[in-house]
């Protein structure tokens, strides 16, 4: 009886304990299990909710994307694209080597990987992914998680980046080839204007020289036209009149073109638009560099027309951003092959380009729309397959800004004044030197910058004139001018440079007048009386 009592208490306090250790593993399991899902939760949460795309793949078969990888190819939930390949999010040119990088991945045994690819969204728009691949395990099965995220934007500013520096060497050769160029025309405008005026007429050797002179003057608008093809200006605007930059343009384009294309052009316009004329330039080179393009292979016409506009407020506006009033109008069509619909719809999106490798940025179209839209104007465009593109452009018109004739003067004859003139190429000294002493001025030519500068020291009061080039070795002219101020604060200084520099530019460290190379002698003597007869003072107008 003893014994089956203590059996049996035995028994109970096993059951006990063995209760207990089940109640124990059981609320060991829940807490394991909440903490699972809370895990889970919080996993999913984070995957749902990444500011990456997530996606896990199975033999390139997608079976699990977040919404982040559905807006990133622009689909509207997470299961549009459920069960479809992987490689429909890849553009076709790059799904070739997207798939060569993914075998050699699973043949490394599925060793994490990264890729750089071009995608494609639903809607065809193209965007720049930046993908991380590696193995797991999921819902049994081995699988491929992909991250992704969309590196478009970065993209586009590491190609603005790469074209604002390209432009701006382009710039920067411009302006060494233009100076060069200037250098060498100025003492050939300087000695043939001289050479005129020492022979007499009606003999062949005049006519001779006048035809170098006509020719002098053909290489300087050339050489004028570089200079705007690669101006770094600030974008510095000012009412100006666009005809003379639109004929520039046009003489410049005209040299590129074949034989094929027709070039035809009507300028008409007579308003003054707010605008930066290196600006204009672009617009023009741009959207007639398209319609070359469009025409390259079986030629057509081109043509440009700038007329003068006025949108009265009963009639429809081209835009709704626009208002009723004056514009300028330029209009620039050619007989190419055309666009389609879709094409016409991204044509300025930036980047999107339907030339081959090598022939375009996309960036042309792009930069044209972010001008006009910066002068509050507007540009529209309508095209037909085979039969060819026009765009249309207005800018509005703003009034002109009369210009100050204070201290404008005609020519006179000189009274021995005083120029200390520098430059450090010793032609262009010798022929300006001439060219001024024939005039009645006294002149010191010098080569040197420190030199000048010695003698200037020695006695300022003995010069009433400075005539400085801009670059040159040991001291620059902007050095050179701030150090003669602080000489002697009242001595004017003219800037007689080849470099593209602009005149507030020059104004602001000191100098009364600039003056671009080459000049025609009766340029140089009307800048030169200009600044003397108003020598009351060098404050800056």
């Amino acid at each position: 009886m003893r014994e089956n009592i203590a059996y049996k208490e035995n028994l109970e306090k096993t059951v006990f304990e063995r209760t207990k250790q089940l109640q124990d593993e059981i609320a060991e399991r829940s807490r394991i299990e909440r903490a699972l899902r809370e895990s889970y939760e919080q996993y999913r949460t984070a995957i749902e909710h990444s500011n990456d795309g997530v996606a896990v793949t199975r033999s390139l078969c997608i079976k699990y994307v977040n919404q982040q990888f559905a807006n990133i190819f622009g689909y509207e939930k997470p299961e549009d694209i459920l069960e479809e390949s992987i490689l429909k999010a890849v553009h076709p040119d790059d799904r070739k080597r997207v798939l060569d990088l993914e075998s050699l991945r699973q043949k490394r045994d599925g060793a994490p990987a990264r890729y750089e690819f071009k995608g494609i969204r639903s809607d065809d728009k193209i965007v720049y992914i930046e993908a991380s691949v590696a193995e797991t395990l999921w819902r049994g099965d081995r699988v491929s998680l992909v991250y992704l995220r969309d590196v478009t934007e970065r993209r586009h500013l590491e190609a603005q980046l790469q074209q604002a520096q390209k432009m701006e060497a382009i710039g920067i050769m411009a302006g060494g080839i233009a100076h060069d160029f200037n250098n060498i025309l100025f003492p050939i405008f300087g000695y043939t204007e001289m050479s005129l005026e020492n022979i007499a007429d009606h003999t062949k050797v005049k006519r001779y020289l006048e035809q170098i002179l006509i020719g002098a003057r053909r290489a300087r608008d050339l050489v004028r036209q570089i200079l705007t093809f690669g101006r770094q200006d600030n974008q510095e605007r000012k009412a100006i009149q666009i005809q003379s930059v639109i004929k520039e343009s046009l003489k410049l384009l005209r040299a590129l073109l074949p034989a094929t294309i027709e070039l035809r052009y009507t300028i008409e316009s007579g308003g003054y638009i707010t605008a930066n004329p290196a600006q204009i330039h672009q617009i023009i080179m741009n959207l007639c560099t398209n319609a070359y393009h469009a025409m390259e292979k079986k030629g057509g016409i081109l043509e440009v027309i700038l007329e003068d506009t006025q949108i009265l407020p009963s009639e429809p506006l081209p835009s709704p951003d626009m208002a009723p009033g004056m514009y300028v109008k330029l209009t620039v069509s050619d007989t190419g092959i055309g666009m389609e619909r879709c094409v016409m719809e991204r044509i300025f999106d930036p980047y999107f380009t339907t030339k081959e490798l090598g022939k375009g940025t996309g960036l042309g179209l792009s930069i044209v729309h972010g001008i006009v839209k910066s002068y509050e104007g507007h540009i529209s465009v309508y095209s037909e397959k085979e039969s060819g593109t026009v765009f249309h452009i207005w800018l509005p018109c703003t009034e002109r800004i009369e210009e100050s004739d204070e201290f404008f003067v005609e020519p006179v004859s000189a009274d021995g004044e005083h120029i200390l003139l520098i430059d450090d190429e010793i032609r262009i000294v010798q022929m300006l030197q001439q060219m001024l002493e024939s005039s009645g001025y006294k002149v010191t030519g010098l080569t040197n910058g420190e030199e000048a500068l010695n003698i200037f020291r020695k006695n300022p009061k003995e010069f009433d004139l400075v005539i400085t080039d801009m670059t040159m070795p040991k001291i620059t002219g902007e050095d050179l001018t701030r150090e003669l101020l602080r000489i002697r604060h009242d001595i004017p200084i003219i800037m007689c440079t080849g470099f593209n520099i602009s005149e507030e530019s020059a104004k602001s460290f000191g100098v009364m007048e600039l003056i671009a190379k080459p000049l025609l002698k009766e340029e140089v003597e009307r800048v030169v009386r200009k600044v003397l007869d108003r020598q009351g003072g060098h404050v800056l107008s």
